[in-house]
């Protein structure tokens, strides 16, 4: 096994041993049903309570497994995988949920001014995140990328979606968990479930209400073990945190994290993590990744547009948050 596949390996072990979004509930109950399980490229942790409560955990675990199949691209068999491989040929008839996702995926490109694109595949696989090894490259390999990761190029017509140019190709690797948590939140709300905490990867959906009325959510240090405080939520809320010790490698004592910013074709290295709460997961998701482009001013500017709280830490470790997300967080 090579070195950059041994640390990748590595981290890929520590993510599965603590999210990056660690979870604490005060509510037991004798009526509820907990299951884990991989899909969508990463592990899920369901705990629901209430009535039928087994059943509501199987719908959950189909509804993932089914929206994995459509949006997983290393997979021949889904949609996304089938839209990358005809890139510059001829348009790829999809899903609803196909259709849907990549029409919230571009606005939000343009409502982020352009911190956050799905087009960015290209310049993820130059790196040597998306399979292959890990490398500096250089800046003409970077530019040559870069020409390949135009939102404009990403044509979504009807039932259609079309990317304009060989060589292009879409990842939804920073709104699928947060739109299937939406999916979720759907099935919970047509149950008899009385609450549920999903962990989905570090992107959390916290359901109605815990016994002391509290979720308490705990964020992960990004520099060491355990978390750096506990994050107070009350009813329904999504939770999305992006931070650069998730999946990164170190050359010539640099860190080079696996998000990038879409202007530059270099990874972000403004803060080192921010965690945003929200309405809607997939929004949560979004600007999860956005906000760690944009850096702590921009993004705590953006936030009171877009509706959402955040906390999160600068790269001197600095902890910064909006009013809400400051008062409902407890350091340790």
């Amino acid at each position: 096994m090579s070195k950059n596949k041994l640390v990748i390996f590595l981290i890929l072990l520590a993510l599965i041993a603590i999210a990056v979004v660690v979870i604490k509930s005060v509510y037991f109950s004798s009526d509820h049903d907990e299951q884990q399980f991989y899909s969508m490229d990463t592990i899920i942790d369901i705990k629901v309570w209430g009535e039928n409560s087994k059943s509501v955990t199987q719908s959950i675990i189909q509804e993932v497994n089914r929206l994995s199949t459509i949006f997983d691209d290393y997979s021949q068999s889904s949609e996304v995988y089938k839209i990358n491989s005809h890139a510059g040929v001829d348009p790829v008839i999809v899903s609803q949920e196909t259709s849907e996702i990549f029409q919230i995926a571009k606005s939000y490109y343009y409502k982020t001014n352009g911190a956050f694109n799905v087009m960015i595949s290209p310049i993820a696989r130059l790196w040597g995140f998306k399979g292959g090894e890990f490398r500096v490259p250089t800046e003409e390999k970077i530019n040559e990328a870069l020409e390949l990761t135009d939102i404009s190029d990403l044509e979504i017509s009807g039932d259609t979606v079309f990317l304009k140019k060989k060589g292009e190709a879409v990842d939804l690797g920073g709104i699928a968990k947060g739109y299937a948590l939406d999916k979720i939140y759907e099935i919970l709300k047509m149950s008899k479930a009385k609450s549920a905490l999903i962990n989905f990867g570090g992107s959390v959906l916290t359901y109605g209400t815990p016994d002391g009325g509290v979720w308490k959510i705990g964020v992960k240090n990004p520099r060491g073990e355990g978390v750096s405080g506990i994050l107070k939520i009350t009813g329904d809320k999504f939770i999305s945190t992006s931070g650069d010790y998730e999946r990164f490698f170190i050359q010539d004592g640099t860190r080079y994290c696996h998000i990038f910013d879409p202007s530059t074709g270099l990874p972000a290295k403004k803060i080192v993590s921010v965690t945003v709460v929200g309405d809607k997961g997939y929004l949560t998701d979004i600007l999860s990744t956005a906000f760690f482009v944009l850096g702590k001013e921009n993004s705590i500017k953006l936030s009171e547009n877009m509706g959402v709280e955040i906390l999160g830490f600068d790269n001197e470790l600095e902890f910064f948050a909006t009013k809400w997300s400051s008062e409902n967080f407890e350091k340790r």
